[in-house]
Protein backbone atom coordinates (compact mmCIF):
# COMPACT_ATOMS: atom_id res chain seq x y z
CA UNK A 1 0.00 0.00 0.00
CA UNK A 2 1.56 3.34 -1.04
CA UNK A 3 2.29 5.78 1.74
CA UNK A 4 0.39 8.67 0.15
CA UNK A 5 -2.81 6.54 0.16
CA UNK A 6 -2.65 5.65 3.89
CA UNK A 7 -4.55 8.77 5.02
CA UNK A 8 -7.22 8.28 2.35
CA UNK A 9 -7.73 4.60 3.26
CA UNK A 10 -7.83 5.49 6.97
CA UNK A 11 -10.46 8.13 6.25
CA UNK A 12 -12.61 5.58 4.41
CA UNK A 13 -12.27 3.03 7.25
CA UNK A 14 -13.20 5.60 9.91
CA UNK A 15 -16.13 6.76 7.78
CA UNK A 16 -17.44 3.19 7.52
CA UNK A 17 -17.09 2.74 11.30
CA UNK A 18 -18.96 6.00 11.87
CA UNK A 19 -21.83 4.82 9.63
CA UNK A 20 -21.90 1.46 11.41
CA UNK A 21 -22.10 3.13 14.86
CA UNK A 22 -24.75 5.53 13.60
CA UNK A 23 -26.85 2.61 12.36
CA UNK A 24 -26.76 1.11 15.88
CA UNK A 25 -27.66 4.49 17.42
CA UNK A 26 -24.22 4.85 19.01
CA UNK A 27 -24.00 8.60 18.57
CA UNK A 28 -20.79 9.33 20.47
CA UNK A 29 -18.63 6.70 18.72
CA UNK A 30 -20.16 7.72 15.38
CA UNK A 31 -19.10 11.34 16.04
CA UNK A 32 -15.57 10.26 17.03
CA UNK A 33 -15.12 8.05 13.96
CA UNK A 34 -16.59 10.82 11.77
CA UNK A 35 -14.09 13.31 13.16
CA UNK A 36 -11.22 10.89 12.57
CA UNK A 37 -12.42 10.33 8.99
CA UNK A 38 -12.51 14.10 8.38
CA UNK A 39 -9.03 14.49 9.87
CA UNK A 40 -7.64 11.79 7.58
CA UNK A 41 -9.23 13.47 4.54
CA UNK A 42 -7.52 16.73 5.53
CA UNK A 43 -4.17 14.96 6.01
CA UNK A 44 -4.50 13.31 2.60
CA UNK A 45 -5.23 16.63 0.87
CA UNK A 46 -2.32 18.33 2.68
CA UNK A 47 0.18 15.54 1.85
CA UNK A 48 -0.92 15.62 -1.80
CA UNK A 49 -0.29 19.37 -1.97
CA UNK A 50 3.13 19.01 -0.29
CA UNK A 51 4.17 16.24 -2.72
CA UNK A 52 3.16 18.37 -5.70
CA UNK A 53 5.24 21.33 -4.46
CA UNK A 54 8.22 19.06 -3.76
CA UNK A 55 8.13 17.54 -7.26
CA UNK A 56 7.89 21.00 -8.84
CA UNK A 57 10.95 22.13 -6.86
CA UNK A 58 12.90 19.07 -7.99
CA UNK A 59 12.09 19.80 -11.65
CA UNK A 60 13.22 23.42 -11.24
CA UNK A 61 16.52 22.27 -9.68
CA UNK A 62 17.21 19.63 -12.32
CA UNK A 63 16.49 21.86 -15.33
CA UNK A 64 19.47 24.24 -14.85
CA UNK A 65 21.74 21.23 -14.34
CA UNK A 66 20.54 19.73 -17.59
CA UNK A 67 21.21 23.00 -19.39
CA UNK A 68 24.70 23.27 -17.91
CA UNK A 69 25.79 19.83 -19.08
CA UNK A 70 28.75 19.96 -21.49
CA UNK A 71 27.92 19.86 -25.16
CA UNK A 72 29.14 16.70 -26.88
CA UNK A 73 32.39 17.17 -28.76
CA UNK A 74 30.72 16.16 -32.02
CA UNK A 75 28.31 19.11 -31.74
CA UNK A 76 31.08 21.69 -31.24
CA UNK A 77 32.21 23.20 -34.50
CA UNK A 78 35.94 23.66 -34.66
CA UNK A 79 37.29 26.80 -36.32
CA UNK A 80 38.39 26.24 -39.86
CA UNK A 81 42.01 25.26 -40.14
CA UNK A 82 44.28 27.61 -42.05
CA UNK A 83 44.61 26.77 -45.70
CA UNK A 84 47.64 24.62 -46.48
CA UNK A 85 49.15 24.81 -49.93
CA UNK A 86 50.20 21.50 -51.42
CA UNK A 87 53.76 20.78 -52.47
CA UNK A 88 54.32 20.20 -56.19
CA UNK A 89 56.62 17.30 -57.07
CA UNK A 90 57.86 16.24 -60.50
CA UNK A 91 58.92 12.60 -60.09
CA UNK A 92 62.23 11.31 -61.45
CA UNK A 93 60.59 9.28 -64.25
CA UNK A 94 58.35 12.17 -65.43
CA UNK A 95 58.96 14.60 -68.29
CA UNK A 96 56.47 17.45 -67.94
CA UNK A 97 55.93 20.10 -70.61
CA UNK A 98 54.10 23.25 -69.58
CA UNK A 99 54.21 26.10 -67.08
CA UNK A 100 53.71 25.69 -63.35
CA UNK A 101 52.25 28.36 -61.08
CA UNK A 102 52.56 27.05 -57.54
CA UNK A 103 51.29 28.36 -54.20
CA UNK A 104 53.52 25.92 -52.32
CA UNK A 105 57.01 24.50 -52.57
CA UNK A 106 58.17 22.78 -55.78
CA UNK A 107 60.56 19.82 -55.98
CA UNK A 108 61.90 18.74 -59.37
CA UNK A 109 63.25 15.19 -59.58
CA UNK A 110 62.46 14.65 -63.27
CA UNK A 111 62.40 16.95 -66.31
CA UNK A 112 60.33 20.12 -66.71
CA UNK A 113 60.14 22.02 -70.00
CA UNK A 114 58.40 25.24 -69.04
CA UNK A 115 58.39 28.11 -66.59
CA UNK A 116 57.88 27.90 -62.81
CA UNK A 117 56.32 30.70 -60.77
CA UNK A 118 56.39 30.13 -57.00
CA UNK A 119 56.70 33.73 -55.91
CA UNK A 120 56.91 33.31 -52.13
CA UNK A 121 58.09 29.73 -51.86
CA UNK A 122 60.98 27.34 -52.34
CA UNK A 123 61.96 25.61 -55.58
CA UNK A 124 64.48 22.81 -55.37
CA UNK A 125 65.92 21.09 -58.43
CA UNK A 126 67.09 17.77 -57.11
CA UNK A 127 70.12 15.82 -58.32
CA UNK A 128 69.18 14.42 -61.72
CA UNK A 129 66.40 16.99 -62.17
CA UNK A 130 66.30 19.26 -65.22
CA UNK A 131 64.45 22.54 -65.77
CA UNK A 132 64.41 24.17 -69.19
CA UNK A 133 62.61 27.44 -68.60
CA UNK A 134 62.43 30.51 -66.41
CA UNK A 135 62.11 30.37 -62.62
CA UNK A 136 60.62 32.93 -60.21
CA UNK A 137 60.65 32.15 -56.48
CA UNK A 138 61.80 33.25 -53.05
CA UNK A 139 64.53 30.62 -52.64
CA UNK A 140 66.10 28.43 -55.34
CA UNK A 141 68.29 25.41 -54.55
CA UNK A 142 69.90 23.76 -57.57
CA UNK A 143 71.49 20.34 -57.35
CA UNK A 144 70.49 19.39 -60.91
CA UNK A 145 70.51 21.37 -64.15
CA UNK A 146 68.73 24.62 -65.06
CA UNK A 147 68.67 26.37 -68.43
CA UNK A 148 66.89 29.71 -68.33
CA UNK A 149 66.37 32.92 -66.39
CA UNK A 150 66.15 32.73 -62.61
CA UNK A 151 64.72 35.58 -60.57
CA UNK A 152 65.02 34.74 -56.88
CA UNK A 153 65.83 36.35 -53.56
CA UNK A 154 68.27 33.59 -52.63
CA UNK A 155 70.06 31.20 -55.00
CA UNK A 156 72.10 28.23 -53.80
CA UNK A 157 74.00 26.20 -56.41
CA UNK A 158 75.03 22.89 -54.85
CA UNK A 159 78.10 20.79 -55.70
CA UNK A 160 76.23 18.97 -58.49
CA UNK A 161 74.27 22.00 -59.73
CA UNK A 162 74.62 23.51 -63.20
CA UNK A 163 73.01 26.78 -64.26
CA UNK A 164 73.10 28.20 -67.78
CA UNK A 165 71.37 31.52 -68.37
CA UNK A 166 70.69 34.63 -66.30
CA UNK A 167 70.59 34.96 -62.53
CA UNK A 168 68.87 37.85 -60.77
CA UNK A 169 69.32 37.53 -57.02
CA UNK A 170 69.89 39.21 -53.68
CA UNK A 171 72.10 36.47 -52.22
CA UNK A 172 74.07 33.87 -54.20
CA UNK A 173 76.03 30.86 -52.94
CA UNK A 174 77.95 28.49 -55.23
CA UNK A 175 79.42 25.43 -53.57
CA UNK A 176 82.56 23.70 -54.76
CA UNK A 177 81.70 21.70 -57.86
CA UNK A 178 78.72 23.93 -58.78
CA UNK A 179 78.78 25.47 -62.28
CA UNK A 180 77.27 28.76 -63.42
CA UNK A 181 77.51 29.98 -67.02
CA UNK A 182 75.80 33.19 -68.08
CA UNK A 183 75.00 36.63 -66.68
CA UNK A 184 74.39 37.50 -63.06
CA UNK A 185 72.67 40.63 -61.78
CA UNK A 186 72.21 41.53 -58.15
CA UNK A 187 68.86 43.01 -57.08
CA UNK A 188 68.63 46.21 -55.10
CA UNK A 189 68.55 45.56 -51.36
CA UNK A 190 65.17 45.82 -49.68
CA UNK A 191 64.55 49.25 -48.09
CA UNK A 192 65.14 49.19 -44.36
CA UNK A 193 62.35 50.45 -42.15
CA UNK A 194 63.15 53.70 -40.35
CA UNK A 195 61.37 55.39 -37.44
CA UNK A 196 62.74 58.83 -38.46
CA UNK A 197 60.18 60.74 -40.49
CA UNK A 198 61.24 63.27 -43.09
CA UNK A 199 64.97 62.49 -42.88
CA UNK A 200 66.67 62.70 -46.30
CA UNK A 201 70.12 61.33 -47.07
CA UNK A 202 71.97 63.64 -49.38
CA UNK A 203 74.19 62.15 -52.04
CA UNK A 204 77.70 63.39 -52.69
CA UNK A 205 76.57 65.17 -55.90
CA UNK A 206 73.81 67.07 -54.07
CA UNK A 207 76.26 68.16 -51.39
CA UNK A 208 78.70 69.35 -54.07
CA UNK A 209 75.96 71.36 -55.80
CA UNK A 210 75.01 73.04 -52.55
CA UNK A 211 78.66 73.89 -51.89
CA UNK A 212 78.95 75.49 -55.35
CA UNK A 213 75.79 77.59 -54.79
CA UNK A 214 77.12 78.72 -51.44
CA UNK A 215 80.47 79.68 -52.98
CA UNK A 216 78.74 81.66 -55.77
Amino acid sequence: MARHYLALNGALIFWLLALLCWSYSATLPAQVFGGLALLNFILHAFSHQVNSMFKKKQIEEISPLALSQPVPAAAVKEPPAPEKHATTIIASDVCFEGNIQARGHVYIHGTLKGNIDAQDNLIKVMRGGVVEGNIVCRELIIDGRVNGECNCDAVDICDNGQVTGTLTYRTLAVKKGGIFSGQAEMMKPLPEASNIVGFLIETADEQAKKSQHAAG
